[in-house]
């Protein structure tokens, strides 16, 4: 079962982060790792333009500027580091057939937090074991008696615990709007309920609203159960460069795509002027589930600007089996294409956004439509060669977009290509099932 991170020492939550700042040593030599790799990447490119067909080298020549573009942006972020605003906090916390040691650890962790919390809702969606409900419940009626037992609660600062069960599973959006509908802070920070959340996060989470053009935050996300398994450690990188490359760039032009459900925070007007379409949304005739989080980005991103704060943190379980990977993955993938579609409307009024979003829906789409022409126009006896070349695109990729890993973690980091061909033989093909089966609704991987 998950540990709570305070029970964690200093050394295990190191184990775990990776957020530790660079010394001038550790940029130099991540630089320096990241020149050469795209330099081998422009050798391949080259080499297979000459070789092969300009369809690959077309393909590569975009795929190559638009990670060296997000590389450089990254290299630019900056967190927040003024004090927070004096902000009234609600904190919604939704829950469908959870662990209670899993709620109980997420409460727990927002209980603790260093910044004033006004009230959390736990709010359990309809679901079929309701021990997690019984064991939050529990937590509120005793809460005061036994606040001094848990260990860096300030019993000054102790928030309104509402914990409440919806007759029915209506989905997490149903469960969210429960809270939303009731809650009276000027932010509403939303956390998954099998996180735990650093007792600093909130803290940090608000430091950007601090900018009043500011609508959302999101913070950055470790994987808790990193050392379980092969898969779980390529994850973890994963995540990293989620976070650390892709929010990161995406912050400093002040357009994050995707405030996680883990860790986000939204201003009130943002959520309350669409509490209506939150709650009725429908897609393809089909009512809307998946999604939550690009949703209430969406959201925001109309109104002002998303950020990314990677001070802000919280640790999380991944899936330790392909199964539920690709259950997973399935579920984004669906929320990212239409969410997406979406958002290409707001694009319209903000450039930035349509540059994004357009690269992250279509260069995924270029490369399946590149390998197939290149599959078409070369002869069989050359299939080997392309196949070599498309591997060491992959392998040359994986590493180019992982290289802040590279001084943390480094025999992780060598793996990344495995990653790489995780995604070329499942993870692309899922992509084209999501678009298939996008009527297909549900809640989670869970239950």
């Amino acid at each position: 079962m998950s540990k709570v991170v305070q029970d964690l020492s200093a050394a295990e939550i190191q184990q775990i982060t990776t957020d530790k700042k660079f010394s001038l040593k550790e940029k130099t030599f991540v630089i320096t790792l990241f020149i050469f790799t795209v330099a081998a990447l422009f050798y391949v490119n080259w080499t297979a333009s000459d070789q092969l067909n300009l369809t690959i080298g077309l393909y590569g020549s975009v795929m190559i500027a638009y990670l060296l573009g997000k590389m450089i942006l990254s290299f630019k972020y900056k967190t927040f580091d003024l004090d927070p605003p004096d902000l009234k906090v609600s904190v919604v916390i939704p829950s469908y057939n959870e662990e209670p040691e899993a709620v109980l650890g997420t409460i727990k962790s927002i209980l603790k937090q260093d910044y004033p919390i006004h009230e959390i809702f736990v709010i359990d969606d309809g679901s079929k074991d309701i021990s997690a409900y019984e064991a939050s419940l529990k937590l509120k009626e005793t809460l005061h008696a036994n606040m001094t037992a848990i260990e860096g609660i300030d019993p000054a600062r102790l928030p309104e615990l509402i914990v409440h069960r919806l007759p029915q599973n209506k989905g997490k959006r149903h469960a969210q709007i429960w809270a939303f509908e009731r809650a009276t802070g000027d932010v509403f920070v939303t956390v998954d309920s099998d996180c735990t959340v650093f007792s600093n996060a909130v803290r940090e989470l608000l430091k950007p609203f601090n900018d009043s053009e500011v609508a959302a935050t999101t913070g950055h996300v470790n994987i808790r159960n990193r050392t379980d398994n092969l898969l779980t450690r390529l994850i973890d990188m994963r995540y990293d460069n989620a976070f650390r490359v892709e929010r990161a760039a995406h912050s400093v032009t002040g357009n994050v795509l995707v405030c996680s459900g883990p860790l986000s925070a939204y201003k009130r007007n943002i959520i309350m002027s669409n509490l209506e379409h939150y709650g009725t949304q429908t897609f393809l005739g089909q009512q809307v589930q998946l999604g939550d989080d690009r949703c209430l980005t969406n959201y925001a991103i109309r109104e002002g600007k998303t950020i990314y704060q990677s001070t802000a943190r919280c640790i999380t379980d991944a899936p330790t089996s392909l199964y539920t990977l690709l259950k997973q993955q399935s579920r984004w993938n669906k929320s990212f294409f239409r969410e997406s579609l979406v958002a290409l409307k707001i694009g319209f009024k903000k450039p930035n956004v349509f540059v994004w979003v357009m690269l992250e829906m279509f260069l995924w789409l270029a490369f399946g439509v590149s390998l197939m022409m290149a599959v078409y126009i070369t002869s069989a006896t050359m299939g080997w060669i392309m196949l070599i070349y498309y591997l060491a695109y992959v392998t040359i990729s994986a590493y180019a977009r992982n290289v802040f890993y590279a001084y943390k973690r480094p025999l992780t980091f060598l793996l990344a290509p495995v990653y790489g061909i995780l995604f070329l033989i499942l993870l692309c093909p899922l992509r084209f099932w999501a678009l298939l089966t996008l009527r297909s609704t549900s809640w989670g991987t869970r239950g």
